[in-house]
């Protein structure tokens, strides 16, 4: 994991700038640039969670595209299972019909 970095000079002067006593700024910059450095996400980090993410979406891509393709075939075969019996009732009407 990459190192986070955070310059806790500038923070320190920042926060006694804006009124803060040294010693409570530095304390406070300390706290904060320990549990933001533990929990912060580096853009390697990123870059593996967006590849984790793009392989289960293919993956869930392909799998519906397969569930497309079966029931494309199960219609299929339902149309022409419902579409030859209707032909030769057809036929047979048009045949007594004529």
């Amino acid at each position: 994991m990459a190192t986070f970095v955070f310059d806790t000079h500038r923070a320190v002067k920042d926060l006694a700038a804006a009124g803060f006593p040294e010693a409570q700024a530095e304390a406070l910059v300390e706290i904060v640039g320990a549990a933001v450095g533990e929990n912060a996400a580096t853009k390697s980090d990123l870059d593996a969670q967006e590849q984790r993410l793009n392989a289960r979406i293919d993956a869930a891509e392909q799998r519906t595209n397969a569930r497309i393709d079966s029931m494309e075939q199960r219609l299929t075969i339902r149309f022409i299972a419902v579409l030859l019996p209707s032909l030769g009732l057809f036929f047979a009407a048009m045949r007594f019909l004529s």
